[in-house]
């Protein structure tokens, strides 16, 4: 079963990280993070891919504890309960813990969506691009 998972680096905000994978490296940007009044919201990367998650979870810096699982969802039943509600987007999704601006441009600018910042400037490109993936943000007003 395939699954999604929301890899954070506490701490930061943004972070390149470099992964082995072979003789290959393996370039993954850890970003949206943010510190505010509120407190702070750590830099994060989410994929579906296995080999990124293997490369990921395999590293030094997730075995010593600076990289953590913030997320982890199955992405099959997701699928499964969106086709049996004849859902022709297999892309919608609902987010239901985005509960400001910030996380919301966090959630478009992360896989799979990958909409880049420019795209991203005020509220209403956020939830315009959100409806182009029907995404939702049930908790966002």
């Amino acid at each position: 079963m395939k699954k999604r998972v929301r890899y954070e680096i506490r701490g930061q905000i943004e972070r390149s990280c470099y992964f082995r994978i072979g003789k290959a490296l393996l370039r993954v940007e850890f970003t949206g993070g943010s510190i505010n009044s509120a407190g702070m919201t750590p830099a994060h990367y989410v994929t579906d891919n296995p080999i990124y998650q293997k490369a990921i979870e395999d590293s030094e810096q997730f075995k010593n504890g600076e990289i953590v699982i913030g997320q982890s969802e199955d992405v099959a039943e997701e699928l499964e309960a969106q086709s049996a509600a004849g859902s022709v987007n297999v892309a919608s999704a609902v987010f239901a813990d985005v509960t400001n601006v910030q996380q919301a441009r966090s959630v478009m600018m992360g896989e799979p969506f990958n909409v880049p910042l420019s795209e991203l400037q005020n509220k209403a490109a956020v939830r315009a691009k959100a409806d182009e993936f029907a995404v939702s943000f049930p908790n966002w007003l």
